[in-house]
């Protein structure tokens, strides 16, 4: 359980504090009283990761080193320690941890159990919050020497609150202004729209102040004033998004200082505001989105296919991001032409060779729409070239169908976000198939099956699984092509994963995954991939 102190150690690399340095290091815990209870081991954990990331931090934000730190520690030991079980089994576990890590506090002498029973008694919850409190006021009469700071721990109060938004709704950033006679400081939690939404980072800023001055500096925002209930309401929604991810894409500070975020917002005296519920852009809203811009100079001598791709810009803009089908932004640009167009589409160059120009007009089509600054529509429109080499590469060598640039989806089921910001780059580019020997339905086949089965193995096993999962689907083209009516072509590279994944052990009690959670992370379900990985085992001869 213990963080690792990798990065931190003389360095304050959580802080975003201008002209911060460290404070001195903390020395060993004095001599404690032996103890032979469970809670024991456990909290020398908890004071060493305190020690640890209290001596990388500014002497000056000791108090909310101390409040994040305890707060992580705590959420982790909720996580580890209370046992799956009805919710009186869970407390009354958690109730007896506490009584007992309350206990040994109180027993101590040294300065450093002191600052870790004081965090606890102001972080930790209900079930334990009371036994730790009497603990505290029991040493604080007789505590000596004392630092200043550790009265000031979790005692912040929160004044105001604003929101900045990027021009580009790439995302925005909720600042908590927190008021501290000592050190007046702030907490930045940045929200992703490319990302669903999602809260991505979390850090203590400068005071609300210089957070402003900075923004305005920058340019390209929106700034408004927001009463703390609405604050709490948009970044407790977000977090639930974060929450939807098994491993969501977030930062190291995140980590640190998301325990803290959500300790001070559930203690505010108001209750928080929900946002608004997103409208949804219905079919025909979307159709009607893409007749208004054939019908603009923009689209004059676009390619025949760009309603098509203007379509599929909108349902990508929609359906995988927050902001809307009008949103123009160079991120956004990156990924549907790097990935989502790529990974979903099918098609030859003819009709990739159309895209980047259709993109480009609807870029300027949606930029005028909404009279966003001609600077961040060029910036967008310049993305498309950067990117555009991603669709050559995608192309098909054959066409589809019969004639050139048709296009077909390569899963219709596909909804998920976080493939397209999984660490492709560590898995390089997938293998060209060698497609001598095969006619034109299954070279287009197996130029698809097999890149597809190589990139699926590599992010959900990793990259070692990558090459085998590449044989197999070539062997399945090859050796077994009447197979490939049996399922959906979307399905066979997910149930290469499954197989490979039962045959490398990789399942099972004990082992990384359960066949839930596999198919959880496959989009699919366990009925169905068992079944299509059985019709591999039993034809192609591969390990059950």
């Amino acid at each position: 359980m213990t963080k690792s102190p990798r990065g931190r150690n003389g360095r304050p690399s959580h802080l975003r504090l201008v002209g911060s340095t460290p404070g001195p290091n903390h020395g060993p815990t004095a001599g404690v009283d032996v103890d032979i209870t469970p809670s024991v081991a456990v909290l020398e954990t908890l004071l060493e990761t305190l020690t640890l990331d209290l001596a990388a931090a500014p002497s000056a934000l000791h108090p909310v080193i101390a409040e994040a730190s305890v707060a992580r520690s705590a959420a982790m030991l909720a996580d580890q320690l209370w046992p799956a079980g009805r919710p009186d089994e869970i407390g009354e576990v958690e109730r007896f941890f506490w009584a007992d890590a309350a206990r040994v506090l109180g027993e101590r002498h040294d300065v450093d159990s002191f600052v870790l029973l004081t965090s606890l008694a102001r972080t930790v919850g209900p079930a334990g919050r009371l036994p730790l409190q009497r603990a505290h006021l029991s040493r604080v009469r007789t505590e000596p020497m004392v630092p200043d700071w550790v009265s000031r721990i979790a005692g912040f109060r929160l004044t105001s609150a604003i929101v900045s938004e990027d021009i580009t709704g790439d995302g925005l950033s909720v600042v908590l202004d927190y008021d501290d006679e000592q050190h007046p400081h702030t907490v930045v939690v940045f929200i992703d729209n490319n990302l669903g939404a999602i809260v991505k980072d979390v850090f203590v800023g400068p005071p609300v102040d210089r957070v402003l001055e900075a923004y305005q500096r920058g340019g390209r925002v929106t700034i408004r004033t927001v009463r703390p209930s609405t604050a709490a309401g948009i970044i407790l929604q977000a977090l639930g998004e974060t929450n939807d991810y098994d491993d969501p894409p977030v930062s190291e500070d995140f980590e640190f200082f998301s325990g803290l975020l959500v300790n001070r917002l559930t203690q505010l005296p108001e209750r928080p505001v929900r946002p608004p519920i997103r409208p949804l852009l219905s079919p025909r809203q979307r159709d009607q989105l893409v007749e208004e811009f054939l019908a603009s100079q923009h689209a004059m001598g676009l390619a025949e296919d760009a309603a098509d791709i203007v379509r599929l810009w909108i349902d990508h803009a929609v359906d995988h991001t927050v902001g809307g089908p009008l949103r123009v932004s160079a991120v956004l640009v990156e990924l549907f032409l790097a990935h989502w167009l790529p990974r979903k589409v099918l098609a030859d160059s003819t009709y990739f060779e159309a895209v980047p120009q259709v993109v480009k007009a609807w870029l300027e089509f949606a930029g005028e729409r909404t009279q966003l600054p001609l600077d961040a529509i060029e910036e967008a429109v310049d993305a498309v070239d950067v990117w555009s080499p991603a669709l050559e590469a995608a192309a098909m060598i054959d066409p589809v169908g019969s004639k050139p640039g048709e296009r077909v989806f390569l899963d219709d089921t596909t909804n998920d976000l976080e493939d397209a910001y999984r660490a492709l780059s560590g898995l390089g580019s997938p293998p060209q198939p060698d497609l001598n020997g095969l006619d034109k339905s299954q070279a287009a086949t197996l130029s698809v099956l097999a890149p597809h089965a190589w990139l699926m193995a590599g992010e959900t096993l990793g990259n070692a699984y990558a090459p085998d999962a590449f044989d197999i689907a070539e062997r399945l083209v090859r050796d077994a092509p009447e197979l490939l009516a049996k399922a959906r072509l979307s399905t066979w590279p997910r149930a290469i994963v499954w197989l490979l994944a039962h045959r490398h052990r990789l399942v099972g009690p004990g082992e990384p995954l359960t066949p839930y959670a596999l198919a959880a992370d496959l989009s699919s379900s366990p009925a169905t991939l068992r079944k299509t990985a059985k019709l591999l085992t039993d034809t192609l001869i591969l390990p059950r």
